[in-house]
């Protein structure tokens, strides 16, 4: 063989196959005995790894061939030569890599104690008393009972822990961590696979390569690098697609995976190399492959490896050295030899199962060593050869009780293993060995190994870029709605004049377009929380620092403020007709780009400072409006009280309209038109003479210049303080990012929380010891499916023409098969279309196309409402995260079983279904958001399980239930679906990576390869019918070898030549029977009658709208800090607007004032709205699965939804305007009817603003676009509402838009309630003089009197007599967008399958 990279084709005659097949184990076995015995199982398992140095790695294969072939090939492939050659050539000859020794190491969380307790008591150990050492070249398999600390193990060795502290001796190379440089030096690979979702898989990697191998490293070696890693891990042919997410389709899970690991694996030489569970999501084949590789990379970079995995095959636990096993409350049970483990556990009288995986004892030993404690004598055979072979042990005088009172703790803690690892620390680095090249510490030269500002500065803007580039239609939208709104704010305010109203108009202009310019903005902080996790994750490695980070995120939003500024500037600007000068222009350009850098730097302090989105996005419009109303608009600065100026001092929205305002007014004149002189044309006594109380004929213009406005507001009324105000903006956008920096470089938000308790009233249950089985009997279903094919369509690039072009990809190509009554499996490699599959039996695709046969006994799917008897238990548990794990099971069970069950049934049914998942002691137990901080994976999963049998289904599809399981977890899952269709339940589950145990629990299989069948048939008694199909076509099988791990390794890697795997199935005797019997139609039995259920739903419209108010109450109730951010948004704004405008006199300010007031209570109540759609987007994707499933219809979800909302509502709106209403002085009106009367028109004025944003949520398909359109919607109602212009001054062309919004009826509706009839006088100073001509007399002038005449300067004078019709108008809108919602979330999916 010239090339070990070439596949080797050894042709074997079929008489000698048993031969040569002995032969092969008999090598296997002689290599593993000289090789110390590293891999027990290896003289049966062909696909094992061969430790000598020049057959290293190897996997042997055999070639199927027809059975009329005279020849079997075998293939055999080195996976891991190129690997171990890069390493060599890269690799000093001096390096001695990493000693790690732990030394009695415990790791607590201080906590507050009451006084008089023990100092003790304030410390919460995690780990505990931990001593084990870590040596080059050597692995480590990590092993506990979730919760037993190995994830917290795995930080303190990568000093990758926030709060706590840690006790005891940790060294690397005899010294302590250096933090400078220990993250750097180590591979760490977290169980989250947080990546940047619009990036290519190639784009990601290459970042991490820029990052992790520096500057010194030139472009050629990390290219070579990156496609190195891509190669081993199996993503080249992903390497140009996106890593996607819930919005952007991408690659797989198990791909996603390994990408987290391939970013890791991008370091240069690593000296330690920790691995949390990094085969989640990935087969049994393919994580051997990925482990053998990081053998590899022990071996040849002498690097030190743990690693703690979740269901670890025999031959995947055998390609460790040692073993570390943590018990509860992260105490050490054992750590040693992988060789020394069962004698050592048989010292003490403990022993596996028969024919138990020994991954599954290490899991289970701590939890039930009575299980597995020796009563007689056990043969503990280790089959495959090794020291272990034909061991016999006898343990006498051991009982039951003792055993379960045993300490392993404490009995490992005394042994004489334990004793020779700490005596070992002694010595842990030979005397002959120098590892002062190799020390964790700075070099002589002072250089830490980072790269310099400026390199990581470069390639974190390039990152920034492509992103942005990606995203390009986001921004096309952002910058077509700067072009738009600039056009129809210029429009509305089209070539102004020089009136007292233009000069009044100019106001409102730049105080709307500052507005405009903030909640463009917003997004951005959905945008902070989606990259905060991946920031933390690279933080932790040492990708870059803190201020490249900090700085590639403000260089990149500069320029897209400065773009929309322009665009916006452009069009207003010059259509609305401001000063045609090039400094005026420009500074307009700066007074909008500085708002929008001004919002994001509050927007991204906000959400550095907040632990989650939905606090940010109350916080943060609440703090924007304070500014807003503080800018010096809404009310003069001269008017605000002393106690508040300092906050008007420190809006930096009063430097910003300070400045533009300047800019604008300066140095222009102004005249009156006839009715703005004073007294007006129309006043009855402007005429009459000066003796009887008149005018004489007399009028002035109040103000005539620029500055006469700009001083009524207290603006500056020069023109070089608009240059002044520039670098007081300037210095509070520098503020503002440098505490965002402070809060990105020191504020670490840990989710360390237990699940609450809710406290129910017990009742008295009665206590069963025996295992629960279910009860109830059904016939199951019958389903067959003939020639199924999916396509699906798609996009690909043309490699001639450069451009994309449309495809379709075939997902599924003529399945045949049946299922039923008991388990069918569906498997197969990532992407073999296994859940495709199911998905398409289920009926749940909603886009493709579908072609082929399916039947449920004897019937077409296509005519059967097949979610009345189906249940479908998705990969993703998306579950409400405020109820307890009884009540979403009972939720389910009140949606979707019919009234025909008895309240009493159906308590029976739940009882029955949370013992048979074993949930009945965690019945009363939140949910909660994630693992983290609720329930575990494990238990989640169960109760996805327990809801779906919550409806009483016949037939169940499960997809992937045991992912992110560990061997215990999936186990006891598989355990309760078992007992399920041991009830007469058909249920198809996809599965990946099953231990023996599980997989021997199915009666059917159905493999998948690239969509096609290679398999399909009964699994036949300890999985023999499947294995002979595969054996008599020449593949191996070693006996004792997981079964589900031999036929993946078949379909993940197929031969290269010979017949094809799906070939040779439809030439065998399984695929000739199953189609015989499809054809015959004999597969359903006689009597088995077909499923009719009348109507789409099983329970009554009112049974399910209780429930769904019942929980939409209870989500509301159980987030209390969420009820008094809420409470507080509102009632605080309303202490800050009520002192504001304190006690409002009948004056001449009080009378301008009120209208003020309204429109603020506006203000607040769109903010409020805006805050709730995060949830709203997030809530969505429960109801999705809901629908699929036929829980309630959509109408009902919308109807309980506005009666949960209604009390929040009421919460917002009651909260603000009874507070400012008192505070300010309203008026309260005969008997308070105006007080009352004005409240509920601002509550339906509240529900309208909530209704509107549920629209927005429910119709967009990402949190940043339904908050920016929203944002949109507000600046429409606040634009045309009639406040910022009156509706005299709107132009015809837009007068309609002013009808149509539902703030204009609110306004006035308040307005009037307020001002109608209402007297007003004047201050000494608030009077006009107006000279007599003629004369050396001057006369008074007050220019209002009365409300009405408010109300006639903003065209409400002629509404009197809609006062009250405004109301059922609201009431209208209201309905109109809930309905709108309804259509939305009945009619738009945004969920793709």
């Amino acid at each position: 063989m010239e090339d070990k990279n070439n596949i080797e084709l050894q042709e074997k005659a079929p008489d000698n196959y048993n031969n040569n097949n002995n032969n092969n184990n008999n090598n296997n076995n002689n290599n593993n005995n000289n090789n110390n015995n590293n891999n027990n199982n290896n003289n049966n398992n062909n696909n094992d790894i061969n430790n000598n140095d020049d057959d290293n790695n190897k996997i042997i294969y055999q070639n199927p061939t027809p059975a009329s072939s005279s020849h079997i090939d075998s293939i055999e492939i080195d996976i891991n030569y190129d690997l171990s050659n890069h390493i060599k050539q890269r690799v000093t000859q001096n390096k001695t890599g990493m000693f790690v020794s732990a030394n009695n190491i415990s790791y607590y969380i201080p906590k507050s104690i009451k006084k008089g307790e023990s100092e003790e008591l304030s410390k919460l150990y995690l780990l505990n008393n931990i001593s084990f050492t870590m040596k080059p070249g050597r692995m480590i398999l990590l092993m506990g009972i979730p919760g037993a600390g190995k994830s917290l193990l795995l930080k303190v060795l990568g000093n990758r822990l926030g709060k706590g502290k840690i006790e005891g001796e940790l060294k690397f190379n005899n010294h302590e961590v250096d933090e400078t440089t220990h993250q750097r030096d180590t591979i760490f690979v977290s169980q989250d696979d947080r990546h940047i979702a619009l990036l290519t898989v190639r784009e990601t990697l290459e970042f991490s390569a820029k990052c992790n191998m520096g500057e010194n490293v030139s472009q050629e070696e990390q290219s070579e690098r990156v496609d190195l890693v891509l190669d081993q891990l199996g993503l080249s042919h992903t390497s140009n697609t996106i890593i996607g997410n819930q919005f952007f389709r991408g690659i797989s899970g198990g791909q996603k995976r390994r990408v987290t690991i391939a970013n890791e694996f991008t370091k240069r030489s690593p000296n330690l190399i920790l691995m949390d569970e990094p085969s989640t999501g990935l087969d049994s084949a393919t994580s051997y492959n990925v482990i053998s590789k990081v053998k590899t990379i022990a071996k040849e970079a002498k690097a030190s490896v743990m690693v703690s995995l979740l269901q670890p095959s025999v031959e995947l636990t055998n390609l460790f050295d040692d073993i570390l096993i943590l018990g509860e409350g992260g105490n050490l049970i054992y750590f040693g030899e992988l060789n020394n483990l069962l004698p050592y556990f048989s010292s003490i009288g403990l022993a596996p199962l028969p024919n138990q995986p020994l991954a599954e004892f290490m899991q289970e030993v701590s939890v039930e060593p009575s299980k597995y404690m020796i009563t007689d004598k056990i043969e503990l055979s280790s089959k495959d050869g090794g020291d272990d072979e034909s061991k016999s042990l006898l343990l006498g005088g051991a009982d039951s009780g003792n055993v379960e009172k045993m300490d392993l703790v404490k009995l490992f803690k005394e042994s004489e293993l334990n004793q020779k690892t700490i005596q070992s620390m002694q010595q842990l680095i030979p005397s002959d060995i120098k590892v002062s090249d190799h020390l964790i510490k700075k070099l002589e030269t002072g250089d830490n190994g980072k790269s310099s500002v400026r390199y990581e500065l470069k390639h974190l803007l390039a990152r920034h870029i492509k992103v942005m580039k990606i995203m390009k239609m986001q921004y096309a939208v952002r910058f077509f709605q700067a072009i738009f709104m600039g056009c129809v704010i210029g429009s509305l305010f089209v070539k102004m004049g020089f009136t007292q109203a233009d000069a009044r108009n100019r106001f409102g202009l730049v105080y709307f377009a500052m507005v405009l310019h903030i909640w463009t903005t917003i997004g951005s902080v959905e945008e902070f929380f989606t990259l905060r996790g991946i920031f933390d994750d690279q933080k932790d490695s040492k990708y870059y620092r803190n201020f490249p980070y900090f700085l590639s995120l403000v260089i990149t939003k500069i320029p897209i403020s400065l773009i929309e500024a322009i665009l916006f500037s452009s069009c207003c600007y010059w259509i609305a007709g401001f000063q045609a000068r090039v400094d005026n222009f420009i500074v307009f350009i700066l007074g909008m780009a500085l708002t929008n850098l001004i919002a994001q730097g509050i927007f991204q302090v906000t959400s550095a400072f907040t632990s989650a989105q939905l606090l940010a996005s109350l916080i943060c419009p609440a703090i924007v409006v304070l500014f807003m109303i503080m800018s010096g608009y809404m009310i003069s600065r001269l008017q605000i009280p002393g106690w508040w100026i300092w906050l008007n001092a420190l809006s930096p929205l009063r430097y910003v309209i300070d400045m533009v305002s300047s800019n604008e007014l300066y140095g222009l004149e102004f005249h009156c038109s006839p009715m703005e002189k004073i007294p007006p044309s129309n006043y009855p006594l402007l005429n009459v003479s000066y003796a009887d109380g008149g005018y004489q004929g007399n009028q002035i213009c109040q103000y005539s210049t620029g500055s006469d406005f700009l001083n009524q507001f207290g603006f500056s009324d020069n023109s070089y303080m608009r240059w002044v105000d520039i670098v007081i903006i300037l210095g509070f956008v520098c503020t503002f990012f440098f505490i965002f920096f402070l809060g990105v470089k020191y504020i670490r938000f840990e989710n360390k929380k237990p699940p609450r308790q809710i406290k129910l009233k017990k009742k008295k249950e009665k206590k069963d010891k025996k295992d629960k089985e279910v009860k109830h009997k059904w016939n199951g279903c019958y389903m067959t499916f003939q020639n199924l094919n999916y396509v699906v369509p798609s996009v690909k690039d043309n490699k001639e023409t450069g451009k994309k072009e449309k495809v379709t990809l075939e997902l599924l190509k003529d399945v045949n098969g049946f299922i039923v009554p008991g388990m069918c499996a569906l498997m197969g490699p990532s992407g073999a279309g296994k859940s495709t599959l199911m998905d398409v039996l289920a009926k749940r695709k909603n886009v493709g196309t579908i072609t082929g046969d399916i039947r449920i006994n004897g019937q077409l799917v296509k005519d059967m409402n097949i979610t009345r008897f189906t249940g479908y238990v998705e990969q993703q548990d998306i579950l409400s995260a405020n109820l307890t794990v009884r009540e979403a099971i009972e939720f389910s069970a009140n949606c979707r079983l019919p009234s025909s069950y008895l309240q009493k049934d159906r308590v029976k049914l739940i009882d029955e279904i949370l013992s048979v998942l074993s949930l009945t002691k965690m019945q009363n137990t939140t949910i909660g958001p994630n693992p983290t901080l609720g329930i575990s994976l494990a238990n989640r999963k169960k109760v996805s399980i327990g809801i779906e049998l919550a409806s009483d289904p016949h037939l169940i599809f499960l997809d992937e239930p045991t992912s992110g399981l560990d061997s215990s977890a999936a186990l006891k899952v598989m355990n309760c679906v078992k007992k399920i269709a041991e009830s007469g339940r058909t249920v198809v589950c996809t599965i990946h990576q099953p231990s023996q145990e599980i997989f021997e629990k199915f009666d059917q299989l159905l493999l998948l390869d690239k969509g096609k069948v290679i398999y399909f048939g009964d699994t036949g008694d300890n999985s023999s019918t499947v294995i002979q199909h595969f054996t008599s076509a020449g593949y191996q099988y070693e006996h004792g070898r997981n079964p589900a791990d031999f036929i993946l390794e078949i379909a993940e890697h197929p031969p290269s030549t010979g017949q094809s795997a799906s070939d040779y199935f439809k030439s065998s005797i399984h695929y000739s029977n199953s189609i015989q019997r499809l054809e015959s139609k004999t597969i359903v039995p006689e009597g088995v009658d077909v499923p009719k259920y009348k109507g789409k739903y099983s329970a009554p419209a009112t049974a399910q709208l209780h429930s769904l108010v019942k929980r939409g109450w209870l989500n509301h109730v159980r987030r209390p800090q969420t009820i008094l951010l809420r409470f507080l948004r509102s009632f605080i704004p309303a202490i800050v607007i009520g002192t504001l405008f304190l006690r409002l006199d009948n004056d001449q300010t009080g009378a301008r004032n009120r209208i003020a007031l309204v429109f603020l209570g506006f203000l607040f109540g769109g903010m409020a709205s805006i805050g709730k759609v995060p949830t709203i987007v997030e809530d969505r994707s429960v109801y999705y699965r809901e629908s699929s499933a036929g829980t309630y219809p959509a109408h009902l979800y919308i109807l309980a939804s506005v009666i949960t909302d209604l009390p929040m509502m009421v919460l917002t709106a009651f909260s603000y305007w009874i507070p400012m209403f008192f505070l300010t002085g309203l008026t309260l009106g005969d008997h308070g009817w105006k007080f009352f009367f004005s409240l509920s028109v601002y509550l339906l004025v509240i529900m309208c603003y909530d209704s509107l944003a549920t629209l927005f949520a429910l119709t967009l398909p990402t949190i940043p676009i339904a908050i920016l359109v929203s944002g949109v919607g507000l600046n429409f109602l606040g634009l045309f509402g009639g406040f910022f212009i009156p509706v005299n001054n709107i132009p015809r062309g837009w007068i309609w838009m002013h009808y149509l919004v539902f703030s204009k009826y609110g306004l006035e509706t308040l307005s009037i309630t307020e001002l109608k009839g209402e007297p007003f006088f004047c201050e000494e100073d608030q009077y006009s003089i107006i000279p007599i001509a003629g004369t050396n007399f001057t006369k008074k002038y007050c220019a209002i009197q009365s409300g009405d005449t408010m109300l006639l300067q903003y065209g409400m004078n002629d509404a009197y007599d809609r006062q009250f019709y405004n109301l059922i108008i609201l009431g209208g809108y209201f309905c109109a967008y809930t309905f709108l919602g309804y259509l939305a979330l009945r009619f738009i999916n945004h969920m793709k399958r």
